[in-house]
């Protein structure tokens, strides 16, 4: 069987969120109208069950259903990528299978993430296991060392995968090492650059786009950014990626009290009108006390002005 689904992807690709009631069930009715949310909005692609998902959160089976109400309520409006990283690579398979049969446009994975790869032959291995089981879609590697603390070459990696894995389809490459994410676009594959903070640079050093946490709730400012780019705007789009810049730094410090970056990341989408609700244990929401200040801090950077 040889890939079916060939794509190529570009400017903003929002890591969506999963909606939680307040018990920590899913609610699964807040995602059509998320999914309108992101498409009023000028969003084409996302990323579903990654980390701003809590995919590593979700059961297998909850990872699934949320999948299929993806690719229900948004009628092929969306390209739809599905991560399907575990902790192990029998679980993988199954939801890239699942993927494959109900529709969705890539699967994407992180590596192993307790007998980790040392080395490219492994990583390789490991991604090929995988994505052999969704051989109509294309496979797109995870590169998020910070998390998972394999950090080998990518540019390596990528000439390998492109000869050993039929259906290699690029990296989402969430390193900050430029140099590195240059070699992987001189490769010749699909890059999509994984730091909000650095977007500009990205680009400016040629990713394609972006998968991100930031563009579900900013995505006028960095469809901006993409357009400043592309008309050779710098300095402009460099004021742009500022207020990016500032909004992560209000972020991390409530991340850090919630236990988790996602936590804050939620109460920040919550300010769109879609609300997201708490995220699920480990991480924790914010207390009345903190929602309040936290607001108050959003303010005083000019965040409601960026809606």
């Amino acid at each position: 069987m040889s890939i079916e689904k060939k794509i190529w992807l570009e400017g903003l690709v929002p890591a969506v969120f999963t909606p939680m009631k307040e018990n920590g069930d899913i609610n699964f009715s807040q995602i059509e109208p998320y999914c309108e949310y992101l498409i009023n909005n000028n969003i084409t692609e996302i990323y579903v069950n990654g980390t701003t998902g809590e995919g590593k959160s979700l059961t297998k089976e909850e990872r699934k259903e949320v999948v299929e109400h993806w690719i229900k309520v948004s009628k092929k409006r969306l390209i739809v990528i599905v991560h399907v990283g575990c902790i192990n690579v029998k679980e993988s398979q199954e939801l890239a299978r699942h993927a494959q049969d109900v529709g969705a446009d890539a699967v994407a994975s992180l590596p192993s993430l307790f007998f980790k790869p040392s080395n490219i032959d492994a990583l390789v291995h490991h991604c090929a296991e995988i994505a052999k089981s969704a051989p109509t879609l294309p496979f797109i590697y995870y590169h998020l060392p910070i998390m998972t603390g394999v950090e080998l070459n990518m540019e390596d990696f990528s000439y390998r995968a492109q000869k050993e894995i039929p259906n290699f389809g690029g990296i989402k490459f969430s390193s900050k090492d430029l140099p590195d994410m240059i070699g992987v676009v001189f490769s010749g594959v699909n890059v999509l650059f994984g730091c909000d903070e650095q977007f500009v640079g990205g680009l400016a050093m040629g990713a394609h786009g972006g998968v991100g946490s930031l563009y579900n709730f900013m995505p006028k400012i960095y469809h901006k950014m993409i357009a400043l780019i592309k008309q050779g705007s710098l300095p402009e789009a460099r004021e742009e990626q500022m207020k990016g810049q500032r909004l992560c730094r209000v972020m991390y410090k409530y991340g850090n009290l919630q236990g988790g970056n996602v936590a804050a990341l939620k109460q920040i989408m919550s300010y769109t009108g879609v609300e997201m609700g708490p995220p699920r244990s480990p991480m924790r929401e914010c207390t009345k006390e903190e929602k309040e200040k936290f607001k108050n801090e959003l303010k005083a950077i000019g965040f409601f002005e960026w809606l």
